[in-house]
């Protein structure tokens, strides 16, 4: 039987528990399912670079999952834009049964082996496509992987059972050793919080090798709203040293684009100028500074 189907030890007798103890327990069981994670950092090291050289070369990052693992690789390749500035473009979402209506159960959709051959349609040679489950044997994501490494993509299997298929067949295997969930088999309880730490960790991880991030702050968004502006104000001004005018100003001139704002701020004589440099130093920020300043 698979880790994530047995009986937790504390879950007998739970629901005659007290509601503290019943709590505490459904939280701790979260704590030790993340600390989990902990163990496939090697795995998450590869896996990010793996990321980073698909996103380089213009190819595509394609998540590929059902249910709730579906749910977190939703959540986390739709976020790489706002947060990297990764064109929409180059991010792809397979889940099992589509995401046009989420608010619909769609479970039966997992075992269709003719829906992950046509979703895959979309797959192509250079691109990374990670592809998770927690039973690590689900049908979609499981045929999805398998034709993506025939079309020569680089695959990442995502799993929270050892020995299973997304892990033996897939070219970076990440093994997550959740315990046995407090609710048997809801996998989106401990095994869900350990692909969404372990999905996070990993792009965000790709983002700072791309030298989207510098200083802990997002230096490829473009402000588009209210609130970006602000937020991108206070990265200039953190980066560069200079006064809130001085990073409206070049904001402005930049047509919200950070990189190119900071680069201006940093002495940078035109956006063109910028935008060269940029391009020299692969977009690391840091190391475009320093040949401005140079």
């Amino acid at each position: 039987m698979q880790t994530t189907e047995k009986l937790h030890p504390e879950a007998i007798g739970l629901d005659e528990k007290s509601d503290l103890e019943i709590l505490t327990i459904l939280y701790e069981g979260q704590i030790e399912a993340a600390r989990s994670v902990n163990k496939s950092m090697a795995s998450l090291e590869a896996g990010a670079k793996a990321m980073a050289n698909a996103v380089s070369m213009g190819n595509k990052l394609v998540y590929a999952a059902a249910g709730s693992s579906g749910l977190q690789g939703m959540a986390d390749g739709l976020e790489l834009t706002p947060t990297f500035g990764i064109p929409i473009s180059q991010i792809k979402i397979l889940r099992a049964g589509g995401i046009q209506d989420m608010s619909q159960p769609k479970g039966n959709m997992e075992d269709n082996k003719s829906a992950a051959i046509s979703d895959a349609k979309i797959i192509e040679p250079g691109d990374c496509v990670i592809c998770l489950a927690a039973s690590g044997n689900t049908t979609y994501p499981s045929v999805i992987m398998k034709i993506a490494k025939k079309v020569g993509a680089t695959t990442i299997g995502i799993a929270n059972n050892q020995d299973t298929e997304l892990l033996v067949g897939s070219d970076i295997p990440v093994l997550l050793p959740t315990p046995p969930e407090v609710v048997s088999g809801s996998t989106r309880l401990g095994a869900g919080t350990a692909q969404k730490i372990a999905l996070n960790t990993m792009s965000t991880y790709m983002g700072i090798l791309l030298g989207h991030v510098m200083d802990g702050q997002m230096v490829n968004l473009i402000a588009n709203n209210t609130k970006l502006f602000k937020r991108s104000e206070r990265i200039v001004m953190n980066i560069t040293g200079c006064n809130r005018k001085k990073a409206k100003d070049v904001l402005t001139e930049a047509d919200g684009e950070v990189k190119l704002a900071i680069l201006l701020a940093s002495g940078a004589k035109s956006i063109v100028t910028a935008q060269n440099i940029l391009k020299s130093e692969d977009q690391n920020l840091r190391l475009a500074i320093r040949r401005v300043k140079s």
